[in-house]
């Protein structure tokens, strides 16, 4: 099986062999040495220079916007959420669940974030802004710029689900304002499913240290930036993720580093774009897209029954979406171990699937 996804992606063979290799306890100095130089490489990927800023938490993306959630916000705080498909919808739900006041611009699927969705929201006494700056149900990516720019007029703290951007897409904490940043192995890092990683700016830290007692003890970050200094955690982490995740971020350095990485991704995303335009299929152009992954839009097929035949028939497996949205559009990521002649070998079979689909109509 050929994998189009954004998570778990196409994992590279440096990080597959993980599991072959022998590992140390992760209760040792030699491998908490691993763990800080493995967070200092990513908090540098990430555009984050303050020191011991970075933690990673043995628990999906969701659970890590829940820690956020339950260590960054007080009731004293009143949220704002860009709630523009099923992973900012989640932000306002673990919100809500916490009892924490929030207000949501609330897109429709199709609908491109501007900044006159933010007129009504100027000087409203709000405290921060959460968003997933890369909506993967989909394939959205807002313009951060003008994210940054409301919430240095209003003196908001940002609050950043990077997940399926990061490592695909331009992403700077410093550069843009960003005061948290919630990542995951399993997308832009082609890892396995596990670990979910924070990053916190300077004025962030300084508010986590300052809320009394979070909700949940397994996630009370203080205790996690007290260990991560020493390259541990509290509670058992994935250490073998740990491992990979050295093996990655050797992989990025050995082709030419950052920029060529994204470059990379770009250059298959728009390969991929061109074919698919070139073959008749419909991508969204009403609102700006991510090189992490093209949302296809079936005009005259059910995008399930695409998604089941490339599956079954062919051995390639691409995204489904989800909801109102579920039989019209299907999802191709770009990231992971995937090559110029993969996007070829599916092109030909997406071109296949629809005709044979279309006969039986």
């Amino acid at each position: 099986m050929k994998h189009f996804i954004v998570g778990p992606v196409e994992m590279y063979p440096c990080t597959k062999e993980i599991y072959q290799n022998d590992y140390l306890y992760f209760r040792t100095e030699e491998f908490g040495n691993i763990v800080k130089d493995n967070i200092n490489k990513l908090s540098k990927l990430i555009g984050n220079n303050t020191p011991d800023s970075l933690i990673y938490l043995t628990m999906s993306g969701t659970g890590a916007m829940e820690a956020v959630v339950e260590n960054c916000t007080t009731a004293q705080d009143k949220v704002l959420v860009i709630n523009g498909g099923s992973f900012g919808k989640r932000f306002k739900e673990l919100l809500t669940y916490h009892n924490i006041a929030n207000d949501s611009i609330d897109l429709k699927w199709n609908e491109a974030l501007t900044i006159e969705h933010f007129s009504a929201y100027e000087n409203k006494n709000y405290t921060m802004l959460f968003v997933n700056l890369h909506e993967t149900s989909t394939g959205q990516l807002y313009d951060i710029n003008i994210i940054k720019d409301f919430c240095k007029r209003n003196n908001l703290m940002l609050v950043v689900d990077a997940i399926s951007t990061f490592l695909a897409d331009e992403f700077d904490m410093e550069k843009f304002g960003i005061d948290a940043t919630i990542i995951s192995s399993q997308k832009g890092l082609c890892l396995s499913p596990g670990l979910s990683f924070v990053s916190l700016s300077e004025r962030m830290l300084k508010k986590v240290n300052s809320i009394t007692k979070p909700v949940t003890k397994y996630t009370d970050f203080k205790d996690y930036f007290l260990n991560i200094k020493r390259g541990q955690t509290p509670y058992t982490p994935a250490v073998f993720i740990m491992y990979e995740l050295r093996e990655i971020l050797k992989h990025i350095d050995e082709c030419g580093g950052l920029k060529n990485w994204l470059n990379t991704i770009a250059e298959k995303c728009n390969y991929f774009r061109e074919k698919a335009k070139g073959i008749g299929l419909n991508i969204p152009d009403t609102y700006n897209l991510s090189n992490m992954l093209t949302p296809i839009i079936c005009d005259d097929c059910n995008a399930n029954e695409i998604v089941k035949t490339l599956r079954d028939k062919y051995s390639l497996c691409v995204n489904p979406c989800g909801g109102e949205i579920g039989e019209k559009m299907f999802r191709v990521s770009h990231i992971g171990n995937t090559t110029i002649k993969d996007f070829d070998n599916l092109i030909e079979k997406i071109s296949l699937t629809i005709k044979e689909i279309r006969s039986k109509q």
